[in-house]
């Protein structure tokens, strides 16, 4: 007994520098997870099989129509884009997201300026929607904000959101910042950072 109660306080601790060293470890791949879709972008609202046999060729085009060629780099390029693999949709299902990985991150940043100033873009005759791509961590912290988000639309307040999930918004003439703690049963505690 005397042994286990000397061994049990150092596993105590060992546990805890684990449970610290893996949290740190998490926080740097959820960082370089989305360095590496630093140049990704989010399609969302894409009619199935719109883009036919090549999709990379279809949004290419796509982009250097919509948004110009006078507004795009000369080196504009789309390396890749395909759709977010899932299973097989059921009937009457939402599309499934394109994602379009642009060479150069200068037009993708062009891109997504542009489709905030464009709000009817549309492929195949549907309205689509342009995002960046981000982890799946960050996008469950972001989706927390959709409740305050949509309730400040309908106010029409302006408010944009900051990497990784800050909610930016301009009231009375100067900008706050708001950051979600948790979500308890009843609403949101919502902390006002700056």
């Amino acid at each position: 007994m005397g042994d286990i109660e000397d061994v049990v306080p150092s596993l105590k601790r060992a546990s805890a520098d684990y449970s610290q060293k893996i949290a740190q470890l998490l926080a740097k791949q959820d960082n370089l997870e989305n360095r590496s879709r630093r140049n990704y972008v989010r399609i969302v609202g894409v009619p199935e099989k719109v883009e036919g046999p090549n999709p990379t060729e279809y949004f290419e085009t796509w982009a250097r129509d919509t948004f110009g060629k006078e507004t795009l780099t000369p080196l504009f390029a789309v390396e890749r884009a395909h759709r977010v693999p899932t299973r097989p949709l059921p009937p009457g299902a939402p599309p499934r997201p394109v994602l379009m990985k642009i060479l150069h991150y200068k037009d993708r940043d062009i891109l997504l300026r542009k489709a905030r100033e464009q709000p009817d873009l549309t492929v195949g005759g549907q309205k689509v929607s342009l995002f960046p791509d981000y982890s799946m961590e960050v996008q469950k912290r972001r989706s927390r904000f959709m409740d305050i988000k949509r309730r400040l639309r309908s106010l029409n307040v302006p408010y944009s959101m900051l990497f990784s999930a800050q909610l930016r918004v301009v009231a009375l003439g100067s900008s706050n910042f708001l950051m979600i703690l948790k979500r308890p049963s009843v609403g949101w505690t919502v902390m006002k950072a700056v």
